[in-house]
C-alpha cells in the first residue's frame, strides 16, 4: 500500500476567500481606521465644539475612537469563541452590517456624545473583521502561505486609507456636508463587504469539498487535522504570556508614527530646523503609510519562511527608524528614510503577530488564543496615543524615543524567548 502524499491545489474558492480579505480590509477596515482624522475638525467645528478661550476643541470627538477600542478590548475573547464555534460567514456579515450602520448613523447625529454609539457598533465589527476573521480564516485554509495572503490584506487598509482620504478630501472641498460624506462612508462600507461576505465566505475548505492549499492530502485522501494547543492549556503556558506582551508592545510602539506631525511642530516653535515643519510631517506621515503597506506583503511572505528572523529584521527596523528620526532633524532626507523604515516595523502589528501565535500555539483553537492576545493590543491602541502625547508635552519628544527604543528591547527578547520555546510547545501540539 502506497503512503504517497499529494499537495492541494489552489482552486478558485481559495482565491474567493483572498478577494474578500482584501474587500473587508479596503473598504470597512480602511474606512474605519484611516480616515476618521479628516473628521474630527470638520465635525468639532459643526457641533461648536470649543475651548473657553476659543480654540477648536476635537477631543470630545477623538474620544470614540477610545470607545471603538475598549468595546474590541471587552468583546475580543468573545468574538474569539464564537469564531470557533460559529459559521463565520454570518459573524462577518453580521460584523459588515454593523459598520456599516455605524457609519449611516454617524450621518444623522446632532450631539458628539452620540457618536460614541457608533464607536461601540465599530468596535464589535472591527474586532473580527480585522483582528480575528481574516487570519483565521485564512489560517484555516492555507496550510502554505498563509502568511503572505494575511499580508496583502492587511495591506489593503493603507491603499484604502490613501483613496478613501483623498475622496474625503474632494467631497469637503466640493462643499459636501460630512453628514452626506458619512452616508457615503456608509454605503462603501456595505457594498464592499456584504456581497463577498455572504457568498464567497465558508468557515473552513472542507465545508465545499476541499481542503487547505498546501496541504499533504494522503492517497485515500485524507487531510491531516489542524493541530496545536487547547487554548485552556495554552493560557497556562508563561509563553502565552510572553506572547501577550510582545502583541501588546508592538501596537503601543506602532503609534509612535502617530506623533510624527506633532515633533515637527516642536522643532519648528523651537526654532532649530529651516524647512517647513508642517509639509515634512505631512510627508512622513504618507512616507509611514506607504511603506507598511508594501511591507505588509513583503514581512507575510518572509515571515512563512522565517518569522523568527523577521521579526529581529522589524526590530532593527524599529529601532533604525527611531534613531533616524531623531538624531536626523537637520535633514529631511534622513526624516523621510527613518519614516519608511518605521513602517516596516509598523507592519507587525496585523502580519507578524497573528503568524508567531499561529506558529507557537498551531491552529486548533488559534482563533480562542489569539482573541485573547488582542485584549492587551486593543488596549494598547485605545490608549497609545494619549500615553505619547502625553509623554511628549510634559517631557519632550526625547523622553518619547527613549521610552520606544526601551521598550523595542522588550519586543524583542519576548519574541526572542517565545521562538527559544517553540519546539516544546509544539512537542504538546494535539489534534
Amino acid at each position: 500500500m502506497s503512503n504517497a502524499t499529494t499537495k492541494a491545489k489552489m482552486s478558485p474558492r481559495h482565491v474567493m476567500l483572498i478577494v474578500t480579505g482584501i474587500m473587508l480590509t479596503f473598504g470597512c477596515s480602511a474606512l474605519t481606521f484611516s480616515t476618521w482624522t479628516n473628521f474630527q475638525p470638520v465635525v468639532s467645528e459643526a457641533l461648536g465644539q470649543y475651548t473657553a478661550d476659543g480654540a477648536l476643541n476635537t477631543a470630545p470627538f477623538a474620544l470614540y475612537i477610545t470607545v471603538l477600542y475598549l468595546t474590541m478590548t471587552i468583546t475580543s475573547p468573545l468574538a474569539g469563541k464564537l469564531i470557533q464555534k460559529m459559521d463565520i460567514r454570518i459573524i462577518l456579515t453580521v460584523s459588515a452590517a454593523l459598520v456599516g450602520i455605524g457609519f449611516i448613523l454617524m450621518s444623522m447625529y446632532t450631539e458628539i456624545w452620540q457618536f460614541y454609539i457608533s464607536g461601540v457598533l465599530l468596535g464589535l465589527g472591527e474586532i473580527s473583521i480585522l483582528w480575528l476573521a481574516i487570519p483565521t480564516l485564512l489560517n484555516r485554509w492555507f496550510r502554505k502561505n498563509a502568511g503572505f495572503f494575511i499580508g496583502i490584506c492587511m495591506a489593503m487598509t493603507g491603499v484604502g486609507g490613501a483613496i478613501w482620504n483623498s475622496l474625503f478630501t474632494a467631497l469637503n472641498a466640493s462643499g459636501m456636508p460630512y453628514q452626506t460624506i458619512y452616508l457615503i462612508w456608509g454605503v462603501i462600507a456595505l457594498a464592499t463587504s456584504l456581497p463577498f461576505t455572504l457568498f464567497c465566505v465558508r468557515s473552513t475548505p472542507e465545508e465545499v469539498g476541499l481542503t487547505p492549499y498546501g496541504a499533504e492530502v494522503a492517497a485515500d485522501g485524507t487531510v491531516e487535522k489542524p493541530r496545536g494547543l487547547s487554548a485552556s492549556k495554552a493560557m497556562r503556558s508563561p509563553v502565552f504570556y510572553i506572547v501577550f506582551i510582545y502583541a501588546g508592545f508592538i501596537n503601543l510602539l506602532t503609534i509612535i508614527a502617530n506623533q510624527f506631525p506633532s515633533y515637527m511642530r516642536t522643532l519648528g516653535a523651537a526654532g532649530n530646523v529651516a524647512y517647513d515643519v508642517a509639509v515634512v510631517g505631512g510627508v512622513m506621515s504618507v512616507a509611514v503609510m506607504i511603506a507598511q503597506a508594501i511591507s505588509k506583503v513583503a514581512m507575510g511572505g518572509f515571515a512563512d519562511k522565517n518569522a523568527r528572523t523577521t521579526m529581529i529584521v522589524a526590530f532593527v527596523a524599529g529601532v533604525a527608524g527611531i534613531l533616524l528620526v531623531w538624531l536626523g532633524v537637520q535633514s529631511e532626507i534622513m526624516l523621510y528614510a527613518g519614516a519608511c523604515i518605521y513602517g516596516f516595523f509598523f507592519a507587525s502589528a496585523v502580519v507578524l503577530c497573528p503568524i508567531v501565535v499561529r506558529q507557537i500555539f498551531g491552529t486548533r483553537e488559534y482563533s480562542e488564543i489569539y482573541s485573547r492576545i488582542q485584549v492587551f493590543v486593543n488596549l494598547a491602541g485605545a490608549f497609545g496615543a494619549t500615553i505619547w502625547a502625553l509623554l511628549g508635552s510634559n517631557f519632550g519628544y526625547t523622553s518619547v524615543f527613549i521610552v520606544g527604543l526601551v521598550l523595542q528591547i522588550v519586543v524583542v527578547a519576548c519574541g526572542i524567548v517565545a521562538f527559544g520555546r517553540q519546539k516544546s510547545i509544539q512537542a504538546e501540539w494535539t489534534e
